[in-house]
């Protein structure tokens, strides 16, 4: 049993802990700022932030801007302060059937480099080593510790760490998080694109979104859900796998559960191409085509559209009897050039009497890669479950 001298010290350090998480969110999310401007904010005494601002400063998490210019007042002026971005930097992966994307990005979220390559039917030690070698061809970035964290977005159910399934990859047991930790010794996170997505969209926003939901549409199809500014991801890493949705036939007679199309088997991206593909007698059809047809009103294309309409907007309407969102975003290569698909599903969810605002990703191309960064940052910072705003 601890004494109570020991308590005392416990709970010194706990608060020590929480006032240097509030001083730096305060920085990170208000900078340049003064000391006194922090004190007022956080209403902490002078003293306690100064003293922390001055451990921040030497660790060179923190850097001094000098005297602020810009007030009037007669006398000594406030030193600013600011984040050191340049602390270090994170590299974050996305592995999907046929790309491996990498992305470096500074610890305020903003892109170093990116570079990506083609993964047609490697097995996961080969994707491994051309991971290494990406992180290897990275320039000598300018930062204060280099390397400090390593993310991976996964297209598939991931369970604390571990990819449980995967639609394009096999990844064999392979222990991502345990080799990527041994060889760079950093900390490793594996997640779910999805999930990555939605904290992108929470993250590298200036509103304050406390319940989202972020639909993927890609090679398969998923959604990110942040639940009062949590990632929910249920009890086993499953929650949001809405490609899974079983689709009812039509005026059929009815058939075993096991044996019906789902949302991802019929309407991800690579899915509607190959039923246009199928309809022209086409081996291969790209989205540039689909584009190109649409645009001229081409009979077969915009049936599809609309048939994929209906279905998104049937799911969509799931999510929001489901989750209740103040806000449902759409990350899909094909609804960013075709925005008249969000539209056509706004009007069919009509009937309903609350319906979120509609919107596109804010990033369709890099979201997946900045929501990993952000996660990998909070770690670096030991600030999990802290609101950080970060640069877009």
């Amino acid at each position: 049993m601890k004494s109570e001298r020991e308590k005392v010290i416990i709970n010194k350090d706990v608060m020590r802990d929480f006032n240097e998480r509030s001083v730096l969110q305060a920085i990170i999310n208000n900078g340049p700022i003064s000391r006194n401007d922090i004190s007022k904010l956080l209403g902490l005494n002078k003293m306690t932030v100064s003293d922390i601002v001055g451990t921040f400063i030497d660790r060179k998490l923190v850097k001094s801007l000098g005297e602020d210019k810009s007030t009037g007042t007669s006398g000594r002026k406030p030193e600013l302060v600011e984040y050191n971005a340049a602390y270090g930097y994170v590299v974050n992966f996305s592995i999907s059937g046929h790309e491996l994307e990498m992305l470096a990005a500074k610890l305020d979220g903003r892109t170093l480099e990116y570079n990506t390559r083609n993964i047609d039917n490697q097995s996961i030690t080969n994707i491994v080593a051309m991971m290494e070698d990406q992180i290897s061809q990275l320039p000598n970035f300018d930062t204060v510790n280099g390397l400090r964290a390593i993310s991976i977005a996964i297209f598939g159910v991931v369970y604390n760490g571990e990819v449980v399934t995967s639609p394009f990859i096999d990844f064999e047991e392979y222990d991502l998080i345990g080799h990527f930790k041994k060889k760079y010794d950093v900390p490793v996170i594996v997640e779910n694109e999805a999930n990555l997505s939605a904290i992108f969209e929470q993250d590298f926003s200036k509103q304050e979104l406390e319940n989202i939901v972020s639909i993927s549409i890609h090679e398969g199809i998923g959604a990110g859900i942040i639940i009062n500014t949590h990632l929910y991801t249920g009890n086993y890493g499953q929650a949001g796998e809405i490609g899974r949705i079983m689709i009812q036939d039509n005026g059929q007679k009815k058939r075993r559960l096991a044996q019906l199309p789902n949302f991802d088997s019929e309407w991800s991206q690579t899915k509607i191409l190959t039923k246009i593909a199928k309809l022209k007698n086409k081996k291969h059809y790209q989205l540039n085509e689909l584009l190109r047809d649409f645009n001229l009103n081409d009979p077969q294309v915009t049936e599809i559209i609309e048939q994929f309409c209906y279905h998104l907007a049937i799911v969509t309407a799931d999510l929001i009897a489901a989750y209740d969102p103040q806000m449902i975003f759409f990350n899909s290569p094909l609804i960013e050039e075709l925005p008249e698909i969000l539209k056509n599903v706004q009007m069919k969810l009509g009937f309903m009497p609350l319906v979120p605002p509609l919107v596109m990703s804010k990033d369709v191309k890099y979201a997946t890669l900045l929501g990993g960064a952000s996660m990998a940052i909070h770690r670096v910072l030991d600030m999990e479950g802290t609101r950080l705003i970060f640069h877009h």
